[in-house]
């Protein structure tokens, strides 16, 4: 399974494109699936007074609650990135749009929105595109640099970006 994570700070487009990627992505009928980091805290929305919220406080070690095709865990502890990625791979995924999760070591799209984040590109690991709304100089970084409004221009050269990677 291939995983692409597209990190930036709040605002930075990256919903806007983890959307476009799993669309073209899923246009070659290519399986893909996404995983958002919750970046706000506390319990994701939906979840405070459910049932299942509250069989995990009881001492359930994971709790699901399923309705209108979507399944949502939860569990004792916190998620171990390895435990997320295998429910991926157990529904046979081949690509995993990973929206945010910036520590993890995984091929990444990074998104830039004003001079302030430019440390993202000295912090992160595997950057193999980087999308931003100002001017930087392509000499200066060994990855290839498109402008946001370039989207279109990623597209084209995304599979080169990751070639021969959809599989295990």
């Amino acid at each position: 399974m291939q995983i692409i994570q597209i990190v930036g700070y709040k605002s930075s487009g990256k919903t806007t494109l983890a959307k476009t990627l799993i669309t073209s992505l899923a246009k070659k009928g290519i399986k893909v699936a996404s995983l958002k980091h919750h970046g706000h805290g506390g319990i994701p929305v939906g979840m405070k007074e459910t049932d299942s919220e509250k069989h995990r406080q009881a001492g359930a070690i994971i709790s699901g609650v399923e309705g209108q095709n979507m399944l949502q865990l939860s569990n004792q502890y916190a998620w171990e990135m390895e435990q997320m990625i295998a429910i991926y791979k157990l529904l046979k995924t081949e690509v995993l749009v990973m929206e945010g999760f910036k520590q993890y070591n995984y091929n990444k799209i990074v998104l830039i929105r004003n001079e302030e984040d430019l440390h993202l590109l000295e912090q992160m690991t595997n950057i193999r595109a980087v999308m931003t709304r100002i001017q930087l100089k392509q000499t200066s970084y060994p990855y290839p640099i498109f402008k946001q409004e370039e989207i279109k221009d990623f597209h084209k050269c995304f599979f080169s970006l990751f070639p021969n990677q959809w599989a295990d």
